[in-house]
């Protein structure tokens, strides 16, 4: 690997020119330091600037992720990353040259913001880098209650401090670009999951970052109510046997937090659901949840791609389900959509097109559409009736038993099937080598331009809420108005 040598504000960083997977090469830096290590009395604050080094620094490996445990168990290959270490706030750079003036596309790993890291080799950006033309950068940012624990404002402290950290890492993407050959006028953030819901809340800040456009794969625009997130930080003090306040925290040893955290979604995952640790409506950083920030023209000036795989929650198959009958279907659906959704409405819509459609099936797409693909159609809808340039999708891909589920599309995004297990796991073969190439063809096009369209998949409409046209990534692609509608009319959307 030949070395190449680039100036940072904080000192000279050395990595090298790799080989990228399907022909050409680009030049990689791994384990960028964007923040000073959030340690000690940098536990639950701010990310703060990294500190200068007088040396070459290579940035020949990846930085470590931050503390987590195991993460959510699934089908799919594990989010968790071994190896943590709360000195994590690194980025990495792909880059075909350090000439030039690239769109740069930023991604946020997801994993439930307890799990994931920048590591992970389905995150490479190098073939999205080499065959787009592109700048690709991964970013760590803090997890769980390190990440995500409220802070009351009068406290000494700062909430929500996995956004603020990623906030610091566009920052810094923003202000390096040239020297990685990069223009700053043509940041697209990405991400899926936990990585799109932090985008969905960046985009809708007061002051949000200065990027141009965003995708959003399967982001949940749901924001901590405060008071979910005390009982939350509460719970957390209880079984780590702690005091309340900040410093009997900051002194606990990061491994305690991260077994204590299970304890917390153990007690609490009915109410919050699978994410505990999760952005929240802080008094000072976070004061609009996503639907009501898109909805009142915040984003308009960010370009939006948003959409959901197909399936999402079969990846959590809901025991519950499995021996369902039509009462007891009412009753769940009752509970998942509140007053303003008619449960029998609701049977009628999902058995439209297949009567003999079972009850287990139906709640698994209803509560899909009902936590995921509505909620992110209202953001859709906010944006759109704001002025702001929107796309949707829908990802279609079908893995073996467990159909288009979350997660599905996260090799397709890096083409990267040949990576610890991961295109078994989604049933990889030519056809979803070809869907990949037009996926990562979309997001390319729509980080040069604000277009995704391309041949590949042809025009990709601009979304409105009245026709809802939608591209479906399939095999082939095709864009169609309003997909499932009747399903998705009984949510009030």
């Amino acid at each position: 690997m030949s070395s190449v040598i680039v100036e940072t504000a904080t000192g000279r960083i050395e990595g090298g020119r790799v080989d990228a997977p399907g022909g050409g090469s680009t030049l990689r830096f791994l384990g960028i330091p964007y923040a000073a290590p959030p340690v000690g009395d940098g536990r639950f604050r701010a990310p703060r600037p990294a500190v200068p080094w007088s040396d070459v620094r290579p940035a020949v490996g990846f930085g470590p992720p931050a503390p987590q445990g195991a993460g959510v168990r699934s089908r799919l290959p594990s989010f968790s990353v071994a190896g943590w270490d709360e000195d994590c706030l690194t980025l990495n750079v792909w880059t075909p040259g350090l000439d030039g003036t690239r769109p740069i596309l930023v991604w946020l790993h997801g994993g439930a913001y307890l799990s994931g890291g920048s590591a992970m080799a389905v995150f490479d950006g190098a073939r999205v880098a080499s065959g787009g033309d592109c700048v690709v950068v991964t970013v760590n940012y803090r997890l769980g209650a390190l990440g995500y624990l409220v802070v009351d404002p009068d406290e000494d402290g700062d909430a929500n401090c996995g956004l603020r950290d990623q906030l610091a890492a566009l920052a810094w993407v923003h202000a390096h670009a040239d020297a990685f050959g990069g223009d700053r006028d043509r940041i697209t953030v990405f991400g899926e999951s936990a990585g799109a819901g932090s985008i969905l809340h960046l985009a809708t800040l007061r002051e949000p970052p200065p990027v141009a456009r965003a995708i959003v794969q399967s982001g949940e625009p749901r924001t901590l109510t405060a008071d979910l997130a005390q009982q939350v930080r509460e719970s957390l003090a209880r079984h780590l046997d702690a005091g309340p306040g900040l410093d009997a925290l900051r002194a606990t040893p990061a491994a305690a937090l991260v077994a204590a955290q299970d304890e917390v979604f153990a007690e609490l995952g009915l109410a919050t659901g699978l994410m505990p640790f999760h952005p929240c409506f802080d008094g000072a950083l976070v004061d609009l949840d996503p639907i009501t920030g898109f909805g009142e023209g915040r984003a308009r000036d960010i370009d939006l791609v948003i959409g959901n795989t197909r399936d999402e929650l079969r990846l959590f198959a809901d025991p519950r389900a499995r021996d369902l009958d039509d009462s007891g279907l009412i009753r769940m659906v009752a509970r998942l959509g509140g007053p303003d959704v008619d449960p029998d409405a609701v049977l009628a819509a999902y058995r439209s097109d297949d009567p003999a459609r079972t009850a287990a099936a139906i709640w698994e797409a209803a509560r899909t559409d009902a936590v995921l693909r509505v909620p992110a159609l209202r953001v859709a809808d906010g944006h759109a009736r704001t002025g702001g340039a929107t796309y949707v999708y829908r990802f279609d891909w079908e893995a073996p038993g467990i159909g288009a589920a979350h997660a599905v599309d996260v090799p397709f995004t890096f083409g990267t099937f040949d990576r610890d297990g991961w295109g078994e796991a989604v049933g990889a073969d030519a056809r979803a080598e070809q869907l990949s190439a037009d996926l990562r063809a979309a997001w390319i096009a729509f980080a040069h331009s604000g277009d995704p369209s391309h041949p590949g998949i042809g025009t990709w409409p601009r979304y409105d809420p009245e026709t809802r046209p939608t591209l479906l990534f399939a095999s082939p692609c095709r864009v169609e108005l309003d997909p499932a509608g009747a399903e998705r009319a009984v949510w009030s959307v």
